[in-house]
């Protein structure tokens, strides 16, 4: 097992880091700290020294943390990522995970819980809260018999659905993604029959109601 020894902290709130770097320095003063802003700067400092633990928060000024999860894992197979974010875990955790990440942390949380989840991750495990842990379980032990998920959704779907949820056009987001218009279109299509929608109209009512769920309904569409 890899023991952490640096820190890639990625968020764009300096109290938040200046927190979270005092809290390591004060359990782990031997271990390299670093931060960055944007996905721009996390991608630069990974390529200049692979971490051992990245955490990354979900929303950044210059992409979404989702992809930054892939993009980081590719280039540092060996780091471990920990989402550390402002939003619903019950609606991004489960994603969160399949996309390699091991440990979701709400920053409601007592920012003590950070070196909780940290040190199950350094020991091999997974975190999340207990809420979280049994709205997955019900989700996987539910799903041969659930028809449409968001989780049926591939990752670009995913980020189509939710800019159509903050009513962008296909025009808009193709501009966004750097994608055809074309594209979209051929995507939003899929969506429609992943999630049963019969129409367009349809289509982004579901993602306006789904970036608006309540917590406790928001693992499931």
């Amino acid at each position: 097992m890899n023991q952490i020894k640096s820190v890639l902290i990625v968020d764009d709130h300096p109290i938040i880091v200046v927190a979270m770097k005092s809290l390591i320095e004060s359990r782990m003063p031997k271990w390299q700290l670093m931060s960055a802003a944007s996905r721009a700067d996390a991608l630069r400092a990974c390529d200049e020294s692979a971490p051992s633990l990245a955490i990354i928060d979900l929303m950044l000024p210059d992409g979404n943390g989702m992809d930054l999860i892939r993009e980081i894992l590719r280039k540092a197979p060996e780091c471990k990522v920990l989402v550390f974010s402002m939003q619903c875990e019950l609606r991004y955790g489960p994603r969160v995970f399949r996309e390699g990440a091991k440990g979701y942390l709400m920053k409601g949380e007592k920012i003590s819980r950070l070196f909780d989840a940290i040190q199950l991750i350094e020991d091999g495990k997974t975190y999340c809260s207990e809420n979280l842990r049994e709205v997955m379980m019900q989700h996987w032990t539910q799903r041969p018999n659930v028809v449409a998920t968001c989780d049926s959704l591939s990752t670009r779907e995913f980020q189509i659905f939710r800019m159509l949820g903050q009513g962008q056009t296909s025009k808009e987001i193709g501009s966004s993604l750097s994608i055809s218009p074309k594209t979209v279109e051929s995507h939003r299509e899929n969506m429609k029959k992943k999630l049963s929608c019969n129409t367009s109209n349809e289509l982004v009512l579901r993602a306006r109601d789904w970036l608006h769920l309540d917590e406790g309904d928001a693992a499931v569409l």
